[in-house]
């Protein structure tokens, strides 16, 4: 499809109401729902199906296309590609995936980490925590790796206790740093300025700070997607760093 092709059916999907626009858009846009799903895949439990993050992902896509502005100078690959990746993540998030002998080793870790931090004066690694729970470190490194995933993807975060009970931190604990609203306003306004500085950014740049900090390629992985060396991809992401800084020290 070229940039002409895609104009004109933004265009009729927008301001004729053409469904038959809005479907060849949906159609042609699928591959960006798949990449997307594709490489959130690798951090999600295995019982997680592919499929399932591509019928969340074709949900983001949806509400991507009914709220773009085609009038904007905004490639909607890239606006496409936050509402995707964050309608994976709701859904994710709206299930609970840790089992209960993941919570149960969970604990045991933490009450072990917290006691071997206080002991030792510094951060214990796994082979410390093993070795103090009496098993091996392979099991640690399990449990660390399947709790990121779980706290990444559920909005429960459950207190170490001694017995079988769980707590949550947001059943038993007052959020007394919650900022107020006059400084959550402010915080959404600086949000929203920043979307719109990095909307603005070149689609390079764009493209590049959405598969470092979004899809989580490296560089080098980058410089393969966008067919280009990695210290190529290096200065792209430093002028784009560069670029978004400035924006906020003026509205500083």
């Amino acid at each position: 499809m070229t940039e002409t092709d895609e104009k004109a059916l933004w265009a009729a999907c927008k301001e004729a109401g053409d469904i038959e626009a809005r479907d060849t858009l949906l159609i042609h846009y699928m591959r960006t729902v798949k990449f997307i799903a594709g490489r959130m895949a690798i951090h999600v439990p295995k019982n997680v199906e592919l499929d399932d993050l591509i019928g969340w992902g074709v949900l983001g896509l949806m509400d991507a296309v009914e709220k773009f502005d085609h009038k904007q100078d905004i490639k909607f690959s890239t606006y496409a590609s936050i509402r995707i990746r964050g309608a994976i993540i709701d859904q994710i998030r709206s299930l609970d995936w840790a089992p209960r002998s993941l919570r149960t080793m969970a604990r045991r870790v933490a009450a072990s980490r917290e006691k071997l931090r206080h002991e030792h004066g510094r951060e214990p690694n796994a082979r410390d925590i093993a070795e103090d729970l009496g098993t091996t470190e392979e099991l640690v490194n399990e449990t660390l790796a399947q709790l990121q995933t779980a706290q990444i993807l559920s909005l429960d975060d459950f207190l170490p206790a001694e017995d079988s009970s769980e707590s949550r931190k947001l059943d038993v604990v007052s959020n007394t740093s919650a900022p107020n609203p006059s400084q959550m306003a402010e915080l959404q306004e600086k949000k929203e300025r920043l979307v719109q500085e990095i909307l603005a950014l070149p689609d390079q740049q764009q493209k590049v700070l959405n598969l470092y900090y979004y899809e989580e390629l490296t560089l080098k992985e980058i410089g393969m997607v966008l067919e280009v060396s990695e210290s190529r991809i290096c200065q792209i992401h430093s002028a784009a760093m560069k670029r978004l800084r400035s924006a906020v020290r003026e509205e500083a």
